[in-house]
C-alpha cells in the first residue's frame, strides 16, 4: 500500500525528514535571519531532539565558524515541539525549555490518547515539577 509505514522505512529513515529540516533551518541561518520566526514540529514526536542537540553541540564545538550563531540557542528560540505521550517530557524541558513543549493528543492516530488529560498524571512520575506540569 502506498504511504503505509513499514518496519524498514521506520528503522532506515527514522526521524531523518524532521532532523534534516530543522538542521537546514539552523545551519543555513534561516532562524538567525528571522529571529521572530516560530516553527512548530507536530506529528514527529520528540525522540529526534536529543540527537539533533548532540549533533549541534558537537559540530559547533569543532567548527563554530560554520554557524551564524550558536545552533542550540537558535533552535531553543524558534522551535516548539509536540512530543508523543511516550517521549521523555523532562528531557525535552531540559533541552528545549518547558515553554517550547506543546501539548496535544493526536487522537485518533495510533500514537494519540483517547483521553489526553491522562498525560498530566504521567508527567509528575516522569520528573516534571508542578510548574512544568502547569505550563
Amino acid at each position: 500500500k502506498p504511504f503505509s509505514p513499514t518496519s524498514f522505512r521506520m528503522v532506515a529513515m527514522g526521524k531523518r525528514p524532521i532532523e534534516d529540516t530543522m538542521a537546514a533551518l539552523v545551519c543555513h541561518g534561516a532562524l538567525t535571519r528571522n529571529p521572530d520566526l516560530r516553527i512548530l514540529s507536530v506529528e514527529n514526536g520528540a525522540s529526534w531532539v536529543p540527537y539533533l542537540h548532540y549533533q549541534f553541540k558537537d559540530v559547533y564545538s569543532k567548527m563554530p565558524q560554520g554557524f551564524p550563531e550558536d545552533p542550540i540557542e537558535a533552535f531553543k528560540r524558534c522551535v516548539y515541539v509536540a512530543p508523543f505521550w511516550e517521549d521523555d517530557f523532562k528531557q525535552m524541558a531540559d533541552l528545549c525549555g518547558i515553554d517550547r513543549i506543546i501539548f496535544g493528543s493526536d487522537w485518533p492516530h495510533p500514537e494519540g490518547l483517547s483521553d489526553p488529560i491522562n498525560l498530566v498524571d504521567d508527567l509528575a512520575s516522569n520528573g516534571l515539577d508542578e510548574e512544568g506540569i502547569r505550563k
